[in-house]
């Protein structure tokens, strides 16, 4: 007997496919005593995401890679 999917299942579904198909994550760890200082510093930015992307950007275009 197959129980059918409830509509928050089939959008999680959805959007898990969506998201599987369209993006890439990246996950990075810094070691809480020595690495305090870049914690801190990312912890001060608005967007960590958009800071980082920057930086690449502009090593991208440093380099002639855009």
């Amino acid at each position: 007997m197959s129980e059918e999917k409830t509509s928050y299942e089939k959008r999680l579904e959805y959007n898990n496919n969506y998201n599987r198909e369209h993006y890439r994550s990246f996950s990075m760890r810094y070691d809480v005593e020595k690495e305090k200082n870049i914690i801190t510093w990312l912890k001060k930015q608005p967007s960590v995401k958009a800071y980082i992307t920057a930086l690449i950007l502009n090593d991208m275009k440093a380099k002639g890679e855009e």
